[in-house]
């Protein structure tokens, strides 16, 4: 049987392999969890503390194309794109899922912002793209998985949709190992869109209202547009939103500044941080270093002041001044649009402009954690209007100073997915893993405010839930899921002896052994 290497995971290389193991978890009463890019909440991905077995798929990264059909199969553990944080360190852009994918000349329709994540982990929490029009799920014709007795399934897409391959779309690892996926590609294509820095109130559509004056809604906005995705400023001196939106190039978007489909001449979306010498990461550095110490507030400054009597009178006239500088400090990076500073154009290929991890921050610079909350998209201005209501009543404590993220996804039928049957408008929320408030205190105050509101939501599996205490717990998460109870029964059934089921999980569903 392999063993695992200096920092514990194991590197299985073969379909027996990840058999072995599993059979030797069965007779060691063990748990086994497999890492894929690491992205989601560390205790949803690996096993409880001990002796257990935690994997990495890295030895999972083949990429086999069946021209006739169109099809890809893919290894599990091959990552979208290029994972710099890698621990095996042989995620590379040459075998990489989606660069051999273009290089072939095909595309996946939907393409998430983070594309370091590995197509088994993507799929395995619920994830999308920025897109109400395209699915990644809509996309996936098989899966192969291990299940916790060791057997091999592949389960293909079926118009049965209480079939189980509905089940293991969405499933955290609990249903066992998937090591293959099938995807139906489509031909490779160009984009072409804009990026636009507003207030609220500029933007070209109804951002919190219903739409009218020849405005759309938000909804609306989302519903007709490809690619968008919204990073909102709630603070109460900001109330700016950057708004990326793009589609897929049609003969009628071709000119001569792009050139034609034959001899496209690309320009590549930049990143909203300035590039010195040619990078990013410079601006990067400092607004990260900006934010930390901003969230951090005032815990470093008790650090150097001791307990100096001025200490109090420098937080009195730093928190008086800080609503007026903290939009100075936001227009070095974010300024709105301005004769000087218009909206950005881009045109390029599908790969080069949709993932934003390619381009945007550096997660090591941006230590950031999120919950992404989904609520049926027909309630987008509800959901907008009632987050806004709140930000405006809460002040500081409900905004901070960061932004959230606003997307659209489309609906899926894999039975666990947090776009079950529904079109969905997400809202993801960002927190600074160094801010000594804890993730899940600042969070509670919004899952509260949806609950108290009667706006039913359902959660991104990998990111922050609420405690299993809350009013938002195992209970509530059941009545948001039509299948719950057959994903459970199935889930007995093909992990008999709890393999895959860490503390965690059991907290987390509500699941007695």
């Amino acid at each position: 049987m392999i063993t695992p290497d200096a920092k514990g995971l194991y590197h299985p290389a073969s379909n027996d392999d990840i058999s072995t193991l599993i059979q030797y978890a069965i007779q060691n009463k063990l748990q086994v969890r497999v890492r894929g890019a690491a992205q989601s909440v560390n205790a949803a991905v690996v096993t409880d503390a001990g002796n257990n077995i935690n994997l990495q798929l890295d030895q999972l990264r083949t990429v086999v194309f069946n021209d006739a059909a169109m099809q890809v199969t893919v290894g599990a553990g091959c990552n979208l794109g290029v994972d710099p944080y890698d621990p095996s360190e042989t995620s590379k852009l040459e075998n990489s899922f989606f660069e051999q994918l273009n290089q072939h000349g095909w595309a996946i329709a939907n393409v998430p912002d983070a594309i370091h994540q590995t197509v088994a982990g993507f799929i395995s929490t619920g994830s999308s793209g920025p897109s109400i029009q395209h699915s990644f799920d809509e996309c996936i014709v098989a899966i192969t998985l291990i299940d916790g007795t060791g057997t091999l399934h592949t389960l293909n897409k079926s118009d049965n949709l209480n079939d189980p391959f509905y089940a293991v779309g969405t499933s955290m690892g609990l249903l066992g190992i998937i090591t293959s996926v099938t995807l139906q590609c489509i031909p490779a294509f160009n984009i072409i869109g804009s990026q636009s820095t507003t207030k609220i109130t500029d933007c070209a559509y109804d951002f919190l209202g219903n739409g009218g004056d020849g405005k759309p809604s938000l909804q609306q906005m989302m519903s007709s547009t490809e690619y968008t995705r919204m990073l909102w400023w709630p603070f109460a001196t900001v109330q700016r939103v950057i708004t990326w939106q793009g589609h897929i190039m049609q003969p009628s978007d071709y000119n001569e500044h792009t050139g034609t489909p034959q001899h496209f001449t690309p320009q590549p979306y930049k990143p909203v941080f300035k590039t010195v010498d040619g990078s990013a990461l410079p601006m990067q550095a400092a607004a990260a270093e900006g934010y930390k110490l901003i969230a951090t507030w005032p815990a470093w400054l008790h650090a150097i002041t001791g307990n100096s009597p001025v200490e109090p009178v420098i937080e009195t006239i730093t928190e008086t001044v800080a609503p007026y500088l903290y939009p100075l400090m936001l227009n070095m990076f974010f300024a709105c649009d301005s004769d000087k500073n218009p909206p950005q154009q881009f045109w390029d290929n599908w790969l080069g402009s949709l993932p934003m991890d390619r381009v945007e921050f550096s997660n090591n610079l941006f230590n950031m954690c999120y919950t992404e909350i989904w609520v049926t998209a027909d309630k987008t201005q509800e959901l907008m209007s009632t987050f806004q209501q709140h930000y405006q009543d809460g002040g500081f404590a409900a905004t901070w100073v960061y932004c959230v993220e606003v997307l659209g996804a489309k609906a899926s039928n894999f039975w666990m997915s947090p776009g079950y049957q529904q079109n969905s408008v997400r809202i993801s929320i960002m927190w600074w893993v160094d801010n000594p408030v804890q993730p899940l205190n600042y969070y509670q105050q919004f899952w509260d405010l949806l609950y108290q509101k009667n706006i039913p939501f359902r959660l991104h599996w990998g990111k922050y839930l609420p405690p299993a205490a809350s009013s938002q717990g195992p209970a509530y998460l059941q009545q948001q899921y039509p299948q719950w109870n057959n994903f459970m029964a199935l889930r007995k059934q093909m992990d008999p002896d709890n393999l895959f089921l860490t503390t965690y999980w059991k907290t987390q569903l509500g699941i007695t052994v």
